[in-house]
């Protein structure tokens, strides 16, 4: 894994929360060939984003590949926060007073049991969770709408955030074509070309 490779498997998974419209993303690195520059370049970038408030956390080494949660705290907190959320994952066996650390330590235990994906990712991931109990309830089945995630509940607002993530992709696109680095292309100044992101 070269710095190079990182950065651009950043921009494209995760230009949505790096911009700062989108809570987290979570990305699948290749165990095959990762290691052993992967857990340095998580620890550096995770450095050097710190004070942009978003926050790296490598989950776990499983099912072949690892995962890297790439998230915005306080915007997670938010999304995990809503009544619809909370009763969600309270009935997932979430405390009702967990904190964020907290659910993240349970989410990621949920990973290194294995089995079935746990489910409750999406709404970590900024679905909504009339989406996320839709793909529960059919099984992935019978969605009105298929984006970035399977859409059970309002298709058009649903089109507003893909279309808006693909806005965010498309800048950090143009800026790695243009030779920049993610730092640079989180840091040009030029704030208009972010708002239009969002």
């Amino acid at each position: 894994m070269t710095r190079a490779k990182f950065e651009q498997i950043l921009g494209e998974k995760c230009s949505p929360v790096l911009m700062g419209v989108k809570p987290a993303n979570l990305v699948s690195f290749s165990r095959l060939g990762s290691e052993p520059l992967l857990s340095s370049l998580v620890r550096e970038y995770a450095e050097k984003l710190l004070n942009t408030g978003i926050r790296m956390d490598m989950f776990c080494g499983c099912r072949g590949n690892y995962l890297l949660l790439v998230y915005r705290p306080k915007m997670l907190a938010d999304c995990l926060g809503t009544e619809e959320a909370c009763r969600i994952l309270t009935d997932d066996g979430y405390p009702s007073d967990a904190s964020l650390a907290q659910m993240l330590d349970i989410l990621k235990g949920r990973f290194h049991q294995g089995g079935e994906f746990p489910h409750e990712i999406g709404l970590f991931l900024g679905y909504p969770p009339e989406d996320v109990e839709g793909f529960r309830r059919y099984k992935g089945a019978g969605c009105k709408f298929c984006g970035y995630w399977k859409v059970y509940g309002d298709v058009d607002k649903a089109r507003r955030l893909f279309a808006s993530y693909d806005r965010c992709k498309s800048y950090m696109s143009g800026q790695f074509r243009q030779g920049r680095s993610l730092m640079q292309a989180l840091d040009l100044g030029n704030k208009e070309e972010l708002r239009k992101c969002s």
